[in-house]
């Protein structure tokens, strides 16, 4: 509960002369935003009750004219336009328009009684008890402010309520009851269904079991007893080849052309939340601010979220000193368990006022249309859509060898293997950025969860199993690659430790999974999880059997029909698994313009030594410290415009 006192504002009286809200020999606050004039000889609308009071406290009528067509064409109502545009400051509106209803403004800390929150649905909260009279307080937008009109108009004696801002309003709403809302953060995916949530999957007994199955897998494939081992390694290759031509076929499918979106007129267009989760990212404000300001979308339905955590103050204080100009709240996360990003998404949800909601990363430079683009999309595709992932694009590529392959594999990710996916409908793992969602679909499902450190592709798995499907479109963000090797394996750690947490969950019951799924789509997230997590486990250990059976085994001298099918099946895996790494590779690499970084290439063997330590590190982490979230830098690098040929190529996939 905020402690604070209504006292000062019940118990002024309000400002005797509208002029009061500004010094006499001031200008007016909105003389800078002031548009065009119009045309003498075109017949004005009336201008909406609620924004024609302004025009009493020095907001020209020019301004209010501008506001009310605005609102028209994007189809808000005139309040919301004239805030968004910012032609007019939410502190100045609320202000005035609390002096024009002859009430009280509030401007502190709020104190609120303790059943508050019952009535925050219908738009208002109930104040403590104080004995100045004051019950109910107010932040009224659109027909909401000629409700009070009315209800001021045919009150006897002074109203009982005060006005305050939206942001005040949201603030006090938001920390009225911090305990509930940090275990709402923590464990609402929990709350809709526990056993698909890593907290519950992660107990000694499960980890342990699945632990010691991987442990003898591997003891087995390198046990002096030929049984123990050909049985390890058949188990082995089907399971490789199975990742080995899942990536094959993904690949053939990638080329598929993609659905077009239609143009939507800025009145069809729904209100947009964008949610971006911060820590320790104050490097990065201004660069957030230009990105956020670039979205072709009306302001005025787009609902913008910077959800940093408590002990943080320095990004909050970049992010108030180099806001953007696109109406937007900082919401502070309270101190709470785990401190993860999911935890902070799902912090942000009770306060979506969206019906999309799109997650971004602090360093992130989407492409301008991509928020419109999406919006489209999702008007033309079945409710059974429930996001559109957008691709990734690393644009520090020319920084060292590592940022080089860093944006390769973000080209074979996102612009052939999970086209490839969505074209063939399986399930896709997400990114972590760059989704779009709608809104009805992640309530139905708990949101994230919290306790996932690669909460991306676990909310793509949780959301398959409900039923819902992924799909990709072409659209671009272009994003920072960690530029040092420290700092690209603790990454790579992390998602790594996230994956296999989503493994854990996903493959304890089996049978679930298949019944969820169906056999393809669940055999395919088999085959994911094998690629993904025993791949760069088990990688160099396999290459090194294989090199000691090539040179002392039977392996390029079978002698045996039994050695000789063996023989052919360890050779066409290798040769296969190499083809399933490479091919991706070359069609990203053309798909996004990127032979200048094909030099990169010579440092392959290096980037998979470097994920199988990280793959390893992850594994000792699982047990040590399972929630731990290891954070990475941004702003290290030097980033100025995207390069030419990636640039292009999202201008050619936006038109």
């Amino acid at each position: 509960m905020i402690r604070g006192s209504v006292d000062r504002f019940s118990a002024e009286r309000p400002p005797q002369s509208r002029e009061e809200l500004r010094p006499a020999d001031a200008p007016s606050p909105f003389e800078s935003r002031r548009p065009p004039a119009r045309s003498a000889a075109a017949a004005p609308r009336p201008i909406p009750v609620e924004i024609a009071f302004l025009s009493d406290y020095g907001v020209p009528i020019e301004a209010l004219h501008y506001a009310a067509a605005l609102a028209r064409r994007q189809g808000v109502t005139a309040d919301a336009a004239l805030l968004a545009e910012g032609v007019v400051g939410q502190e100045a509106f609320y202000r005035a328009l609390a002096d024009h209803l002859g009430v009280a403004f509030v401007d502190t800390d709020i104190d609120l009684a303790p059943w508050a929150l019952a009535t925050a649905s219908r738009g208002y909260l109930r104040l403590r008890e104080h004995e100045s009279g004051l019950r109910w307080l107010f932040a009224p937008k659109g027909a909401e402010i000629m409700r009070l009109m009315s209800a001021v108009r045919t009150a006897r004696g002074r109203p009982l309520f005060a006005v305050t801002t939206r942001a005040r309003f949201t603030e006090a709403l938001r920390r009225a009851d911090p305990v509930d809302v940090v275990r709402a953060a923590s464990f609402s995916a929990e709350r809709v269904d526990r056993d698909l949530c890593v907290r519950g999957s992660l107990r000694r007994k499960p980890l342990g079991v699945a632990s010691a199955a991987f442990l003898l897998l591997v003891a087995s494939l390198f046990a002096p007893f030929e049984v123990a081992s050909l049985a390890a390694a058949f188990a082995l290759a089907a399971g490789f080849l199975g990742s080995v031509f899942l990536r094959l076929f993904a690949c053939a499918a990638s080329g598929e052309s993609e659905p077009q979106a239609e143009w939507i007129d800025d009145a069809r267009l729904p209100v947009y939340t964008i949610v971006i989760a911060l820590y320790k990212e104050a490097a990065v404000a201004r660069q957030l601010a230009r990105a956020i300001d670039r979205f072709d979308y009306p302001r005025a339905k787009l609902d913008v979220k910077f959800v940093v955590e408590e002990d943080d103050e320095a990004t909050a204080a970049a992010l108030r000193s180099h806001p953007p100009r696109t109406p937007h709240e900082i919401i502070v996360a309270p101190e709470g368990a785990p401190r993860t990003k999911p935890r902070a998404l799902n912090i942000a949800m009770p306060l979506a006022r969206g019906a999309l909601v799109a997650v971004y990363d602090a360093e992130d430079l989407p492409d301008g249309r991509q928020l419109r683009r999406a919006a489209a999309l999702f008007a033309q595709m079945p409710p059974s859509v429930a996001c559109l992932q957008a691709s990734l694009v690393i644009d520090n590529g020319a920084t060292n060898w590592m940022t080089g392959l860093f944006a390769l594999e973000y080209a074979a990710l996102f612009d052939v293997y999970n086209k490839g996916l969505s074209a063939m409908g399986l399930p896709i793992f997400l990114g972590g950025t760059s989704n779009h969602f709608r809104f009805g679909a992640l309530r139905e499902i708990g949101f994230w969860d919290a306790w996932n450190v690669t909460e991306d592709a676990d909310l793509g798995l949780r959301l398959a199993r409900a039923g819902y499907s992924v799909r990709t479109f072409d659209s671009a963000t272009f994003e920072e690659a960690p530029a040092a090797f420290r700092a690209l394996v603790k990454q790579r750690t992390r998602w790594f430790k996230g994956w296999m947490q989503t493994a854990l969950v996903h493959c304890r019951h089996p049978a679930r999974l298949f019944a969820d799924l169906g056999a393809r789509r669940a055999l395919a997230v088999l085959a994911m999880f094998m690629g993904g997590i025993l791949g760069p486990l088990l990688g160099p250990l396999l290459m090194s059997r294989l090199t000691y059976d090539a040179l002392y085994g039977p392996l390029l001298a079978p002698q045996t029909t039994f050695q000789i099918a063996c023989s052919t099946l360890w050779c066409f895996l290798a040769i296969s698994g190499a083809v399933a790494l490479l091919w991706p590779l070359a069609i990203g690499l053309r798909r996004r313009k990127l032979a200048v970084r094909k030099r990169a290439l010579l440092y392959l063997p290096l980037w998979l030594l470097m994920l199988s330590i990280a793959c390893w590190r992850a594994f000792y982490e699982l047990w040590r410290r399972p929630f731990h979230w290891e954070k990475t830098e941004h702003g290290l690098t030097m980033r100025g415009l995207p390069d030419a040929s990636a640039a292009d190529f999202t201008q050619r996939a936006t038109a």
